[in-house]
């Protein structure tokens, strides 16, 4: 009687442990890929922190290609996907022109400044081909009389 008890525990405890391990298997591998979009969401955020502390907004003309080999070096900084850290695959700020300070700024100091439109997006992939993008547009606020910068504010 024991030996039967003994077996048939040992069999519940075989069933229970194979249930737990099936488990836990299952659950590694949408952790591994939503490490992968972290990665290259943290990519894309790079290129997005570069454009925005930098003087490229001031002295560009057009659009600057933030992929390029002037940019991205400093962009990635030695992270690369072959590493397990994402990478950038395009980005890019698009000079949107002047308009019209935005109504909440506008309140806030009158209507004696001007604001320039910069869209800047990023796509950042990571390990395992994952990728993410992330966009963003900054205003930067001048005087209508002398064109001093006043204010560059981001958002995103």
């Amino acid at each position: 009687m024991a030996l039967v008890l003994a077996v048939s525990m040992l069999l519940i405890l075989t069933v229970l442990g194979m249930v737990a391990w099936n488990s836990s298997t299952r659950q590694l591998v949408p952790a591994g890929l939503q490490q992968a979009e972290y990665q290259a969401f943290f990519a894309a955020q790079r290129g997005i922190e570069y454009a925005l502390n930098r003087d490229i907004l001031l002295n560009m003309s057009g659009s600057v290609d933030l992929a390029s080999n002037a940019h991205k070096p400093y962009i990635d900084a030695g992270n690369t996907k072959a590493a397990g850290r994402g990478e950038i695959t395009e980005g890019e700020i698009a000079d949107g022109g002047a308009g019209v300070v935005p109504l909440r700024l506008r309140s806030r100091y009158g209507s004696e400044f001007g604001a320039n439109y910069y869209f800047i997006s990023v796509r950042g992939e990571g390990p395992g081909g994952r990728s993410q993008d992330v966009e963003t547009q900054v205003v930067r606020m001048y005087r209508h009389d002398d064109d001093s910068i006043f204010r560059t504010s981001g958002g995103g």
